[in-house]
């Protein structure tokens, strides 16, 4: 199925954008069936689901009535329903597990293929709820129940999101379900969403304030300068050693105090030239100017 498709199907199965887009809960999910499907079929492939709808609890029901299935307790598996295979599914597991050929099973009664089913499907919650942190710890038990007693009790008002898988065997193609109650999915997604946001704002902090101290640690050159004059090129190419510049507008009780920066030079203040310890000094006459603690407060 091309992924246009897919996406269009999808948009009509009643799946919320969020859900759809909610990453750290597909991902996991698909490395995880992969991993079942190698271990029960012996197919190494990337389980990408072949269906995903949203289905009231009536609907899903009856669905999971025409198939083998196990559903799990809501107070101890609040967030994976039930898990389902077909028939040729149910024959083939059946078949790895004694070691016969799927033809040879004709007369194996559906409870005792259901019972053959049953470590595979513990096997399969075992793997998916390990990532749902409030399911319980149950060790290799899975809760299995009734469907009353599944997170929502599929009443019609309930909704779940239907993941279904396709595993093409040399035997049949065989089909399995994975059903979730989709408040569960949506709390998750959205507590995800929030923490997201949570970690770029707090990332994001920290870098301004890495950046703002390292900025501030910088270092800029700072000159005094005395007075500027225009020459023209001609003018700069006759200097020689010895000449004289005229500088009839200097004055040491007024220099400009500049800072070289990535957009060139800024005036910060005025000083004052003097004489410090024998040695040339600048006394600063004005507050920093505002430009550039305009731009320092950006930092």
């Amino acid at each position: 199925m091309s992924s246009v498709l897919r996406k269009k199907i999808e948009a009509g199965a009643g799946i919320p954008p969020t859900i759809l887009q909610f990453n750290e809960f597909w991902e996991p999910l698909q490395n995880k069936v992969s991993s079942w499907v190698f271990d029960i079929f012996g197919v190494d492939l990337k389980a990408v689901p072949e269906t995903r709808r949203v289905v009231s609890g009536n609907i899903a029901s009856s669905q999971l009535g025409s198939l083998l299935t196990f559903v799990f307790n809501g107070k101890l598996s609040p967030g994976l329903c039930a898990i389902a295979i077909d028939e040729a599914g149910a024959a083939a597991n059946a078949g790895q597990r004694l070691n016969q050929g799927a033809d040879s099973l004709d007369g194996v009664s559906p409870l005792f293929q259901k019972l053959l089913f049953e470590a595979p499907a513990a096997a399969l919650w075992r793997l998916i709820a390990t990532g749902l942190n409030d399911h319980a710890a149950l060790g290799s038990q899975a809760p299995l129940s009734e469907l009353s007693q599944v997170a929502g009790g599929f009443e019609p008002a309930q909704r779940y999101l239907m993941i279904g898988y396709n595993v093409v065997l040399a035997s049949a193609p065989v089909r399995f379900w994975v059903v979730f109650s989709l408040d569960y999915v949506q709390r998750h997604a959205a507590g995800f969403a929030q923490q997201a946001a949570q970690q770029r704002a707090a990332a994001s902090s920290t870098g301004r304030g890495a950046l703002r101290d390292s900025v501030k640690h910088s270092m800029i050159k700072i000159e005094g300068v005395l007075d500027r004059i225009t020459m023209t090129i001609g003018e700069c190419s006759r200097l020689e050693v010895g000449h004289l510049i005229s500088l009839p507008d200097v004055d040491t009780a007024r220099v400009s105090l500049q800072a070289e920066t990535v957009n060139g030079t800024v005036d910060i203040g005025h000083c004052e030239m003097g004489v410090w310890k024998r040695q040339r000094a600048l006394k600063l006459k004005t507050p920093i100017l505002e430009p550039f603690t305009r731009e320092l407060a950006k930092l």
